[in-house]
């Protein structure tokens, strides 16, 4: 993928995302590269489903998988949902799931094309239960984990996955601690960088409308200091509607990345409606200005 890419995270299953993926390239006469997938550990499945992502890639895309050590959707009304105990990371390092790992780690091996493989995301910030703000866990645990989980994936001989690490643009809370670098388990443990930020506009009374560079720029210089000779991908990326012209910001947002962000060889669209309306096509002037700008970067 020498030239700047496109991925795109759709609300769909492993089988039906290639269709949808098409159906957005024929709209936007522009390849589409990587399709995003989540999968929590706490889904009730043992192991990776190889038909889907054999899917995936016989139909021309490169699967992201970002893997997350979590209940995304079980816990009491009265809790939170970063605090399970069952996923801390002391749990995780104390072998609990190390048969779950190995069970991945063997069957991924059986895929033969490159796959991103983006364990335990957003590290930096507190709304998941691998941060070290939450769930009782503890400063160093977070490296000492992904290395852990690395080293599973060596011993079952698995060389064939692109790591990608991948924090928040900005780091919640924003603490001396709870910095990105606090988090990085070194360069001989990571192939690509990844970071993931939103513009959530004036959809939220605690948000406000920011550019794109705002957002990106501070998080992205980090990462560079980190580790400056490697592939950065902007992982997760949306915008909302409340508060400025959405077209607007995405035609700056790729002036902005072809200019100043010059590691960053790719994209990863949130493209659902969910918290807002991320979709790049939530307005006739959100999906033209996303396609002129995408056909000149």
């Amino acid at each position: 993928m020498a030239e700047p890419w496109l991925g795109l995270y759709l609300p769909e299953d492993f089988y039906s995302a290639p269709r949808r993926a098409r159906e957005y390239h024929s709209s936007w006469d522009k390849r589409i590269h990587v399709l995003s997938f989540y999968i929590a550990w706490g889904s009730g499945k043992e192991g990776p489903d190889l038909a889907g992502i054999h899917r995936v890639i016989e139909s021309g895309f490169v699967p992201m998988i970002t893997w997350e050590p979590w209940h995304p959707q079980k816990w009491p009304a009265d809790e939170r949902p970063v605090e399970q105990p069952e996923f801390s990371l002391s749990s995780i390092l104390n072998g609990r799931y190390e048969d779950y790992i190995r069970s991945w780690a063997r069957e991924l091996k059986k895929v033969k094309s490159p796959i991103f493989f983006r364990p335990m995301h957003e590290m930096n910030g507190n709304w998941y239960p691998w941060c070290e703000k939450v769930n009782g866990n503890k400063p160093g645990e977070y490296a000492e984990t992904w290395r852990y989980i690395r080293s599973i994936f060596r011993e079952a001989q698995n060389d064939g996955l692109v790591w990608v690490w991948s924090p928040y643009a900005q780091s919640v809370p924003d603490e001396p601690d709870n910095e990105m670098d606090q988090f990085y388990p070194g360069n001989k443990e990571v192939d690509w960088m990844g970071l993931d930020g939103y513009n959530w506009g004036k959809s939220r009374e605690w948000s406000e409308w920011r550019s794109f560079g705002d957002i990106f720029e501070n998080g992205y210089n980090q990462l560079m200091q980190l580790a400056p000779d490697k592939s950065c991908m902007i992982a997760e990326i949306g915008c909302a509607e409340a508060g400025g012209s959405k077209g607007s910001w995405i035609e700056a947002a790729f002036e902005v990345l072809r200019k100043r962000f010059l590691n960053v060889n790719g994209l990863v669209w949130f493209n659902i409606d969910k918290e807002c309306d991320w979709r790049i096509e939530s307005s006739r002037e959100s999906e033209t200005s996303f396609k002129k700008s995408w056909r000149r970067y």
